[in-house]
């Protein structure tokens, strides 16, 4: 194959992959790449059947690139897929609706840590200290309840 066909298929290769990505299209076009490049520069007709000394190549310089660069990609896409859960960490302001705390989007049962005497107190009597719209600090999320600061 000339130095042309070989360049375009490895292009359009690459250009597959970026489409689909299926990550091993990729490599295959390097090889088509790099080839394309000795054939420019050197041509495999000087040892003897080209198409032979060409697949070879493919092959060779494919395995090659799979086998030096696929950690190192890889590592570039498991950092951008990285997926963190921050509805149960954190801390910030609420406001009470229905009874309930309105934080992250979502209404919470709550406990009250009274900050005198370090204890929780249950929400059944705490009507009497909140009203819908009051603003509450929320200080962590735990079992399914946000634990608020009172006093």
């Amino acid at each position: 194959m000339s130095f042309i066909v070989l360049l375009c298929s490895g292009i359009i290769l690459v250009v597959v992959e970026i489409l689909f990505a299926s990550f091993f299209l990729l490599f295959a076009g390097i090889g088509f790449i790099i080839t394309a490049i000795l054939e420019y520069f050197i041509g495999f007709e000087v040892f003897g059947n080209a198409y032979v000394w060409q697949a070879i190549s493919i092959c060779v310089f494919s395995f090659i690139s799979l086998i030096v660069l696929k950690k190192p990609i890889k590592s570039w896409f498991a950092d951008s897929q990285t997926y963190e859960d921050s509805l149960q960490n954190g801390s910030g302001i609420g406001e009470i609706r229905q009874g309930m705390v309105y934080f992250k989007g979502s209404l919470w049962a709550y406990e009250i840590l009274d900050s005198t005497t370090l204890m929780h107190k249950q929400n059944d009597m705490d009507s009497k200290f909140f009203k819908d719209g009051d603003k509450v600090e929320v200080l962590e999320i735990r079992d399914n309840k946000v634990i608020i600061k009172y006093g």
